[in-house]
Protein backbone atom coordinates (compact mmCIF):
# COMPACT_ATOMS: atom_id res chain seq x y z
CA UNK A 1 0.00 0.00 0.00
CA UNK A 2 2.73 2.41 1.14
CA UNK A 3 4.68 1.52 -2.38
CA UNK A 4 0.98 2.21 -4.48
CA UNK A 5 0.83 5.77 -2.18
CA UNK A 6 4.61 6.47 -2.68
CA UNK A 7 4.09 5.89 -6.69
CA UNK A 8 1.14 7.90 -7.18
CA UNK A 9 3.03 11.34 -4.98
CA UNK A 10 5.67 10.96 -7.75
CA UNK A 11 3.38 10.81 -10.72
CA UNK A 12 1.55 13.74 -9.09
CA UNK A 13 5.05 15.51 -8.62
CA UNK A 14 6.34 14.84 -12.51
CA UNK A 15 2.81 15.98 -13.89
CA UNK A 16 3.16 19.30 -12.00
CA UNK A 17 6.73 19.72 -12.57
CA UNK A 18 5.28 19.44 -16.77
CA UNK A 19 2.71 21.64 -15.86
CA UNK A 20 4.76 24.68 -14.83
CA UNK A 21 7.16 23.79 -18.06
CA UNK A 22 4.50 23.97 -19.70
CA UNK A 23 3.28 27.53 -17.79
CA UNK A 24 6.72 29.07 -18.39
CA UNK A 25 6.56 28.24 -21.93
CA UNK A 26 3.13 30.07 -23.03
CA UNK A 27 4.10 33.02 -20.96
CA UNK A 28 6.99 33.47 -23.45
CA UNK A 29 5.20 32.23 -26.32
CA UNK A 30 1.91 34.73 -25.27
CA UNK A 31 4.13 38.21 -24.06
CA UNK A 32 2.49 41.30 -25.60
CA UNK A 33 4.70 42.26 -28.90
CA UNK A 34 5.97 45.62 -29.84
CA UNK A 35 3.22 47.73 -31.57
CA UNK A 36 5.51 50.39 -33.00
CA UNK A 37 6.76 50.84 -36.72
CA UNK A 38 9.03 53.73 -36.77
CA UNK A 39 12.08 54.45 -38.49
CA UNK A 40 14.59 56.00 -36.49
CA UNK A 41 17.86 56.01 -38.40
CA UNK A 42 18.97 55.57 -41.96
CA UNK A 43 21.90 55.69 -43.39
CA UNK A 44 24.60 54.52 -45.99
CA UNK A 45 27.19 53.19 -44.27
CA UNK A 46 30.97 54.13 -45.34
CA UNK A 47 32.54 50.76 -45.12
CA UNK A 48 29.68 49.25 -47.21
CA UNK A 49 29.12 51.70 -50.11
CA UNK A 50 31.74 52.50 -52.58
CA UNK A 51 33.05 56.15 -52.52
CA UNK A 52 31.08 56.64 -48.79
CA UNK A 53 34.05 57.65 -46.68
CA UNK A 54 32.24 58.68 -43.71
CA UNK A 55 28.89 57.46 -42.96
CA UNK A 56 25.90 59.47 -44.70
CA UNK A 57 22.77 59.57 -41.97
CA UNK A 58 19.99 61.18 -43.12
CA UNK A 59 18.12 64.83 -41.44
CA UNK A 60 14.31 64.78 -41.03
CA UNK A 61 12.91 67.94 -42.59
CA UNK A 62 8.66 68.41 -42.93
CA UNK A 63 8.66 63.93 -42.79
CA UNK A 64 11.00 63.68 -45.54
CA UNK A 65 14.85 62.07 -44.83
CA UNK A 66 17.03 63.89 -46.95
CA UNK A 67 20.66 62.47 -47.55
CA UNK A 68 23.77 63.28 -49.27
CA UNK A 69 26.40 61.40 -50.50
CA UNK A 70 29.69 62.47 -52.17
CA UNK A 71 29.59 63.44 -55.64
CA UNK A 72 30.27 60.83 -58.14
CA UNK A 73 28.43 57.97 -56.00
CA UNK A 74 26.38 55.52 -58.09
CA UNK A 75 22.83 55.54 -57.21
CA UNK A 76 21.62 52.82 -58.20
CA UNK A 77 23.73 50.80 -55.95
CA UNK A 78 23.47 51.99 -52.41
CA UNK A 79 23.59 49.88 -49.26
CA UNK A 80 21.41 51.38 -46.90
CA UNK A 81 21.29 50.19 -43.19
CA UNK A 82 18.06 51.35 -41.76
CA UNK A 83 17.35 51.49 -37.66
CA UNK A 84 13.60 50.58 -36.86
CA UNK A 85 11.36 49.53 -34.09
CA UNK A 86 12.10 46.32 -32.47
CA UNK A 87 10.75 43.39 -34.37
CA UNK A 88 9.79 45.24 -37.02
CA UNK A 89 9.56 44.59 -40.52
CA UNK A 90 11.18 46.66 -42.74
CA UNK A 91 10.32 47.48 -46.76
CA UNK A 92 11.92 49.55 -49.57
CA UNK A 93 9.40 50.34 -52.76
CA UNK A 94 7.64 47.47 -51.74
CA UNK A 95 10.62 44.54 -51.22
CA UNK A 96 11.61 43.32 -48.01
CA UNK A 97 14.68 45.13 -46.84
CA UNK A 98 17.73 42.76 -46.17
CA UNK A 99 20.69 44.09 -43.93
CA UNK A 100 24.03 44.23 -46.67
CA UNK A 101 21.64 44.46 -49.82
CA UNK A 102 22.43 46.90 -52.09
CA UNK A 103 19.05 49.13 -53.66
CA UNK A 104 18.55 51.67 -56.49
CA UNK A 105 17.95 55.19 -54.85
CA UNK A 106 18.54 56.84 -58.37
CA UNK A 107 14.37 57.54 -58.23
CA UNK A 108 13.27 61.23 -57.03
CA UNK A 109 11.57 59.72 -53.89
CA UNK A 110 12.16 56.35 -52.30
CA UNK A 111 9.51 54.78 -49.23
CA UNK A 112 10.11 52.48 -46.69
CA UNK A 113 7.60 50.69 -45.02
CA UNK A 114 7.77 49.94 -41.27
CA UNK A 115 5.62 47.19 -40.07
CA UNK A 116 5.03 46.52 -36.28
CA UNK A 117 6.36 43.55 -34.89
CA UNK A 118 2.71 42.43 -33.74
CA UNK A 119 1.76 43.62 -37.69
CA UNK A 120 -1.03 46.52 -36.10
CA UNK A 121 0.73 49.67 -36.84
CA UNK A 122 2.64 50.58 -40.28
CA UNK A 123 4.71 53.67 -41.03
CA UNK A 124 5.23 55.13 -44.33
CA UNK A 125 8.62 57.01 -44.87
CA UNK A 126 10.27 58.89 -47.85
CA UNK A 127 13.46 59.06 -48.91
CA UNK A 128 15.26 61.54 -50.75
CA UNK A 129 18.98 61.19 -52.19
CA UNK A 130 21.35 63.19 -53.96
CA UNK A 131 24.91 63.56 -54.56
CA UNK A 132 26.59 66.56 -53.32
CA UNK A 133 28.56 68.62 -50.28
CA UNK A 134 27.13 66.94 -47.41
CA UNK A 135 28.23 69.73 -45.05
CA UNK A 136 27.10 72.36 -47.20
CA UNK A 137 23.31 70.18 -47.61
CA UNK A 138 23.19 69.30 -44.24
CA UNK A 139 22.96 72.98 -42.97
CA UNK A 140 20.43 73.48 -45.69
CA UNK A 141 18.27 70.66 -44.63
CA UNK A 142 18.36 72.11 -41.09
CA UNK A 143 17.10 75.20 -42.32
CA UNK A 144 14.63 73.35 -43.73
CA UNK A 145 13.54 71.64 -40.92
CA UNK A 146 13.09 74.78 -38.57
CA UNK A 147 11.34 76.54 -40.74
CA UNK A 148 9.03 74.22 -42.66
CA UNK A 149 10.39 75.02 -46.42
CA UNK A 150 9.36 72.52 -48.87
CA UNK A 151 11.85 73.29 -51.52
CA UNK A 152 15.55 75.74 -51.96
CA UNK A 153 17.74 76.27 -54.39
CA UNK A 154 21.17 77.17 -54.26
CA UNK A 155 24.08 78.39 -56.24
CA UNK A 156 27.49 79.53 -55.86
CA UNK A 157 30.08 80.89 -58.21
CA UNK A 158 33.70 81.71 -58.10
CA UNK A 159 34.88 84.03 -60.35
CA UNK A 160 32.70 83.55 -62.90
CA UNK A 161 32.47 79.46 -62.59
CA UNK A 162 29.20 77.99 -60.69
CA UNK A 163 31.59 75.40 -58.08
CA UNK A 164 28.16 74.25 -56.49
CA UNK A 165 24.45 74.12 -57.76
CA UNK A 166 22.20 72.14 -56.14
CA UNK A 167 18.13 71.72 -55.79
CA UNK A 168 16.91 70.68 -52.22
CA UNK A 169 12.99 69.57 -51.57
CA UNK A 170 10.51 70.11 -53.58
CA UNK A 171 9.35 73.03 -56.02
CA UNK A 172 5.88 70.50 -55.94
CA UNK A 173 5.16 69.17 -52.93
CA UNK A 174 2.15 67.70 -54.53
CA UNK A 175 3.61 66.05 -56.87
CA UNK A 176 6.97 65.16 -54.82
CA UNK A 177 8.77 67.33 -57.72
CA UNK A 178 12.48 67.72 -56.94
CA UNK A 179 13.77 70.86 -56.64
CA UNK A 180 16.43 71.55 -58.83
CA UNK A 181 18.34 75.19 -59.26
CA UNK A 182 17.11 75.23 -62.46
CA UNK A 183 13.56 75.79 -61.26
CA UNK A 184 11.46 79.25 -61.23
CA UNK A 185 11.19 80.95 -57.94
CA UNK A 186 9.70 84.43 -56.85
CA UNK A 187 12.52 86.91 -56.62
CA UNK A 188 10.73 89.09 -54.35
CA UNK A 189 12.76 92.39 -53.99
CA UNK A 190 16.08 90.94 -56.16
CA UNK A 191 13.63 92.04 -58.92
CA UNK A 192 14.29 95.73 -57.36
CA UNK A 193 17.68 95.08 -59.03
CA UNK A 194 15.94 93.72 -62.85
CA UNK A 195 14.80 96.92 -62.30
CA UNK A 196 17.72 98.69 -61.75
CA UNK A 197 19.67 96.69 -64.97
CA UNK A 198 16.73 97.72 -67.03
CA UNK A 199 17.21 101.93 -66.05
CA UNK A 200 20.36 101.79 -66.32
CA UNK A 201 20.02 100.42 -70.10
CA UNK A 202 18.28 103.43 -70.69
CA UNK A 203 20.93 105.78 -69.40
CA UNK A 204 23.48 103.94 -71.20
CA UNK A 205 21.54 104.62 -74.16
CA UNK A 206 21.55 108.08 -73.47
CA UNK A 207 17.63 108.18 -73.28
CA UNK A 208 17.44 109.19 -69.66
CA UNK A 209 19.39 110.39 -66.88
CA UNK A 210 19.61 109.28 -63.48
CA UNK A 211 18.74 113.27 -61.83
CA UNK A 212 16.31 113.67 -64.13
CA UNK A 213 13.17 114.97 -62.93
CA UNK A 214 9.99 112.11 -62.66
CA UNK A 215 7.13 114.05 -61.85
CA UNK A 216 4.98 117.78 -63.03
CA UNK A 217 5.38 119.57 -66.07
CA UNK A 218 9.53 119.15 -67.04
CA UNK A 219 8.70 115.58 -65.69
CA UNK A 220 9.47 111.93 -67.38
CA UNK A 221 6.00 111.21 -66.74
CA UNK A 222 4.37 114.49 -67.30
CA UNK A 223 0.29 114.23 -67.90
CA UNK A 224 0.40 110.94 -66.12
CA UNK A 225 -0.74 111.63 -62.83
CA UNK A 226 -2.09 114.76 -60.87
CA UNK A 227 -2.24 116.49 -57.83
CA UNK A 228 1.55 117.02 -58.31
CA UNK A 229 3.61 119.21 -55.67
CA UNK A 230 6.85 120.73 -55.49
CA UNK A 231 7.37 117.98 -53.11
CA UNK A 232 6.75 115.39 -55.93
CA UNK A 233 8.40 117.70 -58.10
CA UNK A 234 11.78 117.41 -56.54
CA UNK A 235 11.74 113.64 -57.14
CA UNK A 236 14.65 112.52 -59.45
CA UNK A 237 15.17 108.53 -60.70
CA UNK A 238 18.34 108.78 -58.81
CA UNK A 239 16.10 109.49 -55.46
CA UNK A 240 14.02 106.89 -56.54
CA UNK A 241 16.94 103.63 -57.42
CA UNK A 242 18.30 104.85 -53.96
CA UNK A 243 15.22 104.71 -51.75
CA UNK A 244 15.67 108.30 -50.84
CA UNK A 245 12.65 109.93 -52.71
CA UNK A 246 10.77 109.82 -49.52
CA UNK A 247 7.93 109.01 -51.65
CA UNK A 248 6.16 106.44 -48.82
CA UNK A 249 7.69 107.98 -45.38
CA UNK A 250 4.63 108.54 -43.20
CA UNK A 251 2.96 105.66 -44.74
CA UNK A 252 1.90 101.89 -44.16
CA UNK A 253 3.62 100.39 -47.55
CA UNK A 254 0.82 101.15 -49.95
CA UNK A 255 2.31 98.16 -52.40
CA UNK A 256 1.29 95.82 -49.73
CA UNK A 257 -1.51 97.67 -48.37
CA UNK A 258 -4.87 96.65 -49.43
CA UNK A 259 -6.18 99.78 -49.47
CA UNK A 260 -3.78 101.27 -51.41
CA UNK A 261 -3.27 97.90 -54.29
CA UNK A 262 -7.06 96.51 -54.09
CA UNK A 263 -10.61 97.69 -55.62
CA UNK A 264 -12.26 98.52 -52.78
CA UNK A 265 -13.93 95.96 -50.76
CA UNK A 266 -11.99 93.24 -53.25
CA UNK A 267 -8.92 91.36 -54.22
CA UNK A 268 -8.58 92.60 -57.32
CA UNK A 269 -5.60 94.76 -58.00
CA UNK A 270 -5.77 98.15 -59.49
CA UNK A 271 -3.46 99.06 -62.06
CA UNK A 272 0.01 100.14 -61.17
CA UNK A 273 -1.01 103.44 -62.42
CA UNK A 274 -3.58 103.66 -59.71
CA UNK A 275 -1.47 102.65 -57.20
CA UNK A 276 1.14 105.29 -58.09
CA UNK A 277 -1.69 107.87 -57.74
CA UNK A 278 -2.51 106.70 -54.93
CA UNK A 279 0.55 106.94 -53.05
CA UNK A 280 1.22 110.23 -54.29
CA UNK A 281 -2.35 111.90 -53.32
CA UNK A 282 -1.55 110.43 -49.71
CA UNK A 283 2.18 111.64 -49.72
CA UNK A 284 1.36 115.63 -50.49
CA UNK A 285 4.13 117.20 -48.25
CA UNK A 286 7.35 116.52 -46.94
CA UNK A 287 7.15 114.10 -44.17
CA UNK A 288 8.96 115.58 -40.74
CA UNK A 289 9.62 112.79 -37.78
CA UNK A 290 11.02 115.44 -35.69
CA UNK A 291 14.33 115.60 -36.53
CA UNK A 292 14.43 114.93 -40.37
CA UNK A 293 12.41 116.22 -42.82
CA UNK A 294 11.98 113.40 -45.47
CA UNK A 295 12.06 115.43 -48.71
CA UNK A 296 13.63 113.95 -51.79
CA UNK A 297 17.59 112.72 -51.32
CA UNK A 298 17.58 113.61 -47.52
CA UNK A 299 17.49 110.46 -46.32
CA UNK A 300 16.96 106.86 -46.85
CA UNK A 301 12.90 105.15 -46.48
CA UNK A 302 12.93 101.60 -48.87
CA UNK A 303 10.02 102.12 -51.06
CA UNK A 304 8.41 99.32 -53.02
CA UNK A 305 6.04 101.76 -54.70
CA UNK A 306 8.78 104.06 -55.75
CA UNK A 307 10.31 100.96 -57.91
CA UNK A 308 7.13 100.51 -59.45
CA UNK A 309 7.57 104.23 -60.81
CA UNK A 310 10.56 103.15 -61.78
CA UNK A 311 9.11 100.33 -64.36
CA UNK A 312 6.67 102.83 -65.51
CA UNK A 313 9.55 105.28 -66.58
CA UNK A 314 11.12 101.93 -68.57
CA UNK A 315 7.74 101.83 -70.25
CA UNK A 316 7.06 105.28 -71.04
CA UNK A 317 10.84 106.21 -71.94
CA UNK A 318 11.34 102.43 -73.84
CA UNK A 319 7.78 102.69 -75.60
CA UNK A 320 7.61 99.04 -74.49
CA UNK A 321 6.07 96.62 -72.22
CA UNK A 322 8.01 96.37 -68.89
CA UNK A 323 8.49 93.02 -69.13
CA UNK A 324 9.91 92.69 -72.90
CA UNK A 325 12.11 95.38 -72.34
CA UNK A 326 13.47 93.68 -69.40
CA UNK A 327 14.00 90.67 -71.78
CA UNK A 328 14.33 92.09 -74.95
CA UNK A 329 16.78 94.80 -74.31
CA UNK A 330 18.82 93.73 -71.44
CA UNK A 331 18.59 89.64 -70.53
CA UNK A 332 19.13 88.66 -74.16
CA UNK A 333 22.66 90.51 -73.56
CA UNK A 334 23.22 87.87 -71.14
CA UNK A 335 21.74 85.18 -72.97
CA UNK A 336 19.32 84.66 -70.59
CA UNK A 337 15.59 83.21 -71.59
CA UNK A 338 13.76 82.20 -68.98
CA UNK A 339 13.30 84.96 -66.72
CA UNK A 340 9.13 86.33 -66.45
CA UNK A 341 7.53 88.18 -64.34
CA UNK A 342 5.57 86.05 -62.35
CA UNK A 343 1.53 85.33 -61.55
CA UNK A 344 -0.91 83.73 -59.66
CA UNK A 345 -1.29 79.95 -59.48
CA UNK A 346 -3.48 79.11 -62.12
CA UNK A 347 -0.76 81.26 -64.01
CA UNK A 348 2.48 78.49 -62.93
CA UNK A 349 4.84 78.03 -65.46
CA UNK A 350 5.87 74.25 -66.27
CA UNK A 351 9.19 74.65 -64.43
CA UNK A 352 8.34 77.11 -61.59
CA UNK A 353 8.05 76.06 -58.13
CA UNK A 354 4.22 76.26 -55.98
CA UNK A 355 4.77 78.70 -53.50
CA UNK A 356 3.25 77.58 -49.68
CA UNK A 357 2.18 79.97 -47.32
CA UNK A 358 2.85 80.48 -43.72
CA UNK A 359 0.87 81.21 -40.88
CA UNK A 360 -2.07 83.68 -41.77
CA UNK A 361 0.24 84.94 -44.83
CA UNK A 362 -1.17 83.94 -48.18
CA UNK A 363 1.78 83.27 -50.89
CA UNK A 364 -0.41 84.16 -53.95
CA UNK A 365 -2.00 87.15 -52.47
CA UNK A 366 0.58 89.81 -54.52
CA UNK A 367 -0.44 90.89 -57.26
CA UNK A 368 2.94 90.57 -59.29
CA UNK A 369 2.31 92.51 -62.54
CA UNK A 370 1.29 95.33 -60.76
CA UNK A 371 4.39 95.29 -58.40
CA UNK A 372 6.56 94.38 -61.53
CA UNK A 373 9.50 96.71 -60.58
CA UNK A 374 9.60 96.19 -56.92
CA UNK A 375 8.43 92.35 -56.25
CA UNK A 376 7.63 90.77 -59.88
CA UNK A 377 10.54 88.40 -61.33
CA UNK A 378 10.49 84.96 -61.22
CA UNK A 379 13.98 83.20 -62.13
CA UNK A 380 16.51 80.57 -60.98
CA UNK A 381 19.30 80.85 -59.01
CA UNK A 382 21.64 79.59 -61.68
CA UNK A 383 20.24 82.42 -64.04
CA UNK A 384 20.67 85.16 -61.15
CA UNK A 385 24.77 83.40 -61.52
CA UNK A 386 24.79 84.54 -64.86
CA UNK A 387 23.15 88.14 -64.41
CA UNK A 388 26.11 88.81 -61.90
CA UNK A 389 28.58 87.53 -64.95
CA UNK A 390 27.62 90.24 -66.78
CA UNK A 391 27.57 93.01 -64.49
CA UNK A 392 30.63 92.69 -61.86
CA UNK A 393 33.53 94.71 -63.39
CA UNK A 394 35.60 91.59 -64.64
CA UNK A 395 36.02 91.41 -67.87
CA UNK A 396 36.07 87.42 -67.87
CA UNK A 397 32.81 87.75 -69.24
CA UNK A 398 32.20 91.21 -71.39
CA UNK A 399 29.86 93.20 -68.77
CA UNK A 400 27.05 94.99 -70.38
CA UNK A 401 27.32 98.05 -68.77
CA UNK A 402 30.41 100.57 -68.38
CA UNK A 403 32.73 100.80 -65.35
CA UNK A 404 31.03 103.71 -64.55
CA UNK A 405 27.70 102.81 -64.46
CA UNK A 406 28.65 99.61 -62.03
CA UNK A 407 30.40 102.15 -59.87
CA UNK A 408 27.47 104.22 -59.70
CA UNK A 409 25.27 101.47 -59.09
CA UNK A 410 27.18 99.60 -56.08
CA UNK A 411 28.51 103.22 -54.55
CA UNK A 412 26.69 103.75 -51.46
CA UNK A 413 24.05 106.92 -51.72
CA UNK A 414 25.14 109.91 -49.72
CA UNK A 415 22.36 111.15 -48.05
CA UNK A 416 21.99 114.63 -47.02
CA UNK A 417 20.29 114.88 -43.61
CA UNK A 418 21.45 114.23 -40.10
CA UNK A 419 21.27 111.04 -38.39
CA UNK A 420 21.31 107.20 -38.85
CA UNK A 421 19.19 107.26 -42.35
CA UNK A 422 20.89 110.57 -43.40
CA UNK A 423 24.44 111.03 -43.70
CA UNK A 424 25.37 107.88 -41.55
CA UNK A 425 23.86 105.37 -44.10
CA UNK A 426 26.05 103.84 -46.17
CA UNK A 427 24.56 100.42 -47.26
CA UNK A 428 22.58 101.19 -50.10
CA UNK A 429 23.49 102.48 -53.68
CA UNK A 430 21.43 102.38 -56.51
CA UNK A 431 19.31 99.08 -56.67
CA UNK A 432 21.33 97.75 -54.70
CA UNK A 433 22.55 97.00 -50.97
CA UNK A 434 26.23 97.41 -49.89
CA UNK A 435 28.83 97.48 -47.06
CA UNK A 436 26.46 94.46 -44.92
CA UNK A 437 28.11 95.02 -41.41
CA UNK A 438 28.96 91.29 -40.82
CA UNK A 439 28.04 89.05 -44.35
CA UNK A 440 29.46 89.14 -48.01
CA UNK A 441 32.36 91.54 -47.35
CA UNK A 442 32.93 93.98 -50.72
CA UNK A 443 29.85 92.48 -52.24
CA UNK A 444 26.55 94.36 -53.79
CA UNK A 445 23.43 92.39 -52.30
CA UNK A 446 19.95 92.09 -51.80
CA UNK A 447 17.22 90.02 -50.19
CA UNK A 448 13.68 89.68 -50.76
CA UNK A 449 10.45 88.80 -48.38
CA UNK A 450 7.10 88.83 -49.83
CA UNK A 451 4.64 86.02 -48.70
CA UNK A 452 5.83 82.33 -50.26
CA UNK A 453 9.00 83.57 -50.43
CA UNK A 454 12.34 84.09 -49.40
CA UNK A 455 15.32 85.40 -51.38
CA UNK A 456 19.42 86.60 -51.18
CA UNK A 457 21.58 87.14 -53.20
CA UNK A 458 25.77 88.42 -53.79
CA UNK A 459 27.95 89.35 -56.33
CA UNK A 460 31.38 91.29 -56.37
CA UNK A 461 32.78 90.14 -52.90
CA UNK A 462 36.42 90.74 -51.71
CA UNK A 463 37.30 87.28 -52.51
CA UNK A 464 35.60 86.69 -55.59
CA UNK A 465 32.62 84.65 -54.74
CA UNK A 466 29.20 85.26 -55.63
CA UNK A 467 26.16 83.38 -54.65
CA UNK A 468 22.14 82.83 -53.95
CA UNK A 469 20.21 81.22 -52.32
CA UNK A 470 16.03 80.81 -52.76
CA UNK A 471 13.44 79.20 -50.90
CA UNK A 472 9.64 78.80 -51.59
CA UNK A 473 7.87 79.42 -48.62
CA UNK A 474 8.58 81.78 -45.71
CA UNK A 475 8.00 81.43 -41.92
CA UNK A 476 7.63 83.80 -39.51
CA UNK A 477 9.15 82.03 -36.55
CA UNK A 478 12.87 82.26 -35.18
CA UNK A 479 15.26 79.58 -34.51
CA UNK A 480 18.74 79.89 -32.37
CA UNK A 481 20.35 82.32 -35.17
CA UNK A 482 17.39 84.32 -35.68
CA UNK A 483 14.42 84.66 -38.23
CA UNK A 484 14.26 83.03 -41.82
CA UNK A 485 16.37 85.95 -43.64
CA UNK A 486 19.06 85.46 -40.84
CA UNK A 487 19.48 82.26 -41.63
CA UNK A 488 19.47 82.62 -45.36
CA UNK A 489 22.19 85.39 -44.94
CA UNK A 490 24.41 83.39 -42.82
CA UNK A 491 23.69 80.20 -44.69
CA UNK A 492 24.90 81.90 -48.35
CA UNK A 493 28.13 83.73 -46.42
CA UNK A 494 29.32 80.44 -45.03
CA UNK A 495 28.70 78.65 -48.83
CA UNK A 496 30.73 81.17 -50.55
CA UNK A 497 33.37 81.34 -47.44
CA UNK A 498 32.98 77.37 -47.94
CA UNK A 499 33.90 76.80 -51.68
CA UNK A 500 36.60 79.87 -52.00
Amino acid sequence: MKRIFSRAVTVLMVLLAVSACRSTHNLGTDAKKNDKAELTQFAFPAGKNKGIGTTATAIVANGVHYITVPEGTGLRKLVPEITASDGATVFIDGAPYKAGAAYDFSGDVQRVKIVSEDGGKTGEYRICVKTGDSTIDQRVYQFMRDFSIPGVSLSIMKGTQVVYSSGYGFAVAETETRCTPDHLFRMASISKQFCTLCIMQLKEEGRLQLDQQVFGQNGILKGLYHNITPYHEGITVRHLLSHSSGICKGLDDPAFNNDFRFYTGTRNPVPTDTLIQRTLDARQQPYSDGTVTWSPGSAYNYSNVGYCVLHRIVEVVSGKDYERFLKEDVLSRMGITDTHIGGYKEERRPNECVFYSQGSANGYSNPLRELAGAAGIITSSNQLMKVLTYIDGDDTVPDIFSRETLQEMYTAYRFTAPGKYGEEYHTYGLGWRVNHARRFPGAHYHGGDIAGTATVWAGGTDSGMSGALICNSRSYIRNETGDIDDNTYSILDDAMKYFQ
